[in-house]
């Protein structure tokens, strides 16, 4: 996998002093650095934030459409329950954020990186995905589907009962990952490298008995 570009701050941000409790209409957001502030229950929801961090921010139960998130770190914030409609995230990271229950549709990510977060029940569908990487991160019962995949990395992720169909993953070292109960379609594991000790799991999701 190609080196992740990580956000690009190229100064100081200045603090937002204002609310984001915003109108439906777009809105810009950009050079500061926000902090437990939160946005929730907005539906049709059209922003562009670009170089920004966030830090203990709360994001919940908000639909997202043709939004735009450019070089942005979130740390400790809470992105639960939302919905992201084809909108695109480039060099953005998410660090020790909780994501449960939220949904990327025919949305656009390019160099993005969850590290430490939980993505329980996180829905990506119709997607196209560059380069993205997820690290020590729970994506128990997570679905992935028909997602165009370029490059993705998966290390030491909790893969329990999570799906994958029409969403390859040659060449995708998974052997640190827990795999149990892992629901996949045979295109979308074919080429993707694991353990010895995973080889039974994947065997029997493919019908193939292990004696």
């Amino acid at each position: 996998m190609k080196k992740l570009k990580k956000p690009i701050f190229k100064f100081e941000l200045e603090e937002y002093n204002g609310s984001l409790n915003l109108s439906n209409d777009s809105e810009n957001i950009d050079y500061v650095i926000i902090e437990e502030l939160e946005l929730i229950d907005k539906v049709d929801f059209r922003i562009v934030f670009d170089t920004c961090k966030f830090n203990k921010v709360t994001f919940n139960n908000n639909e997202f459409q043709r939004a735009e998130f450019m070089d942005c770190s979130f740390e400790n914030c809470d992105l639960s329950n939302n919905s992201f409609i084809k909108s695109t995230f480039i060099r953005c990271e998410f660090i020790n954020c909780k994501l449960t229950g939220s949904h990327f549709v025919e949305s656009f990510l390019n160099h993005v990186a969850f590290i430490s977060c939980v993505g329980k029940y996180l829905d990506i569908a119709d997607c196209k995905i560059k380069v993205v990487s997820f690290n020590d991160t729970d994506l128990m019962e997570a679905s992935f589907f028909n997602n165009e995949i370029k490059e993705i990395e998966m290390n030491k992720v909790i893969l329990e009962k999570t799906t994958f169909y029409e969403t390859s993953l040659k060449e995708v070292d998974l052997s640190t990952c827990e795999l149990y109960g892992l629901k996949v379609d045979l295109k979308s594991i074919q080429g993707s490298i694991i353990s010895e000790y995973q080889a039974k799991e994947v065997c029997h999701l493919l019908g193939i008995k292990v004696q």
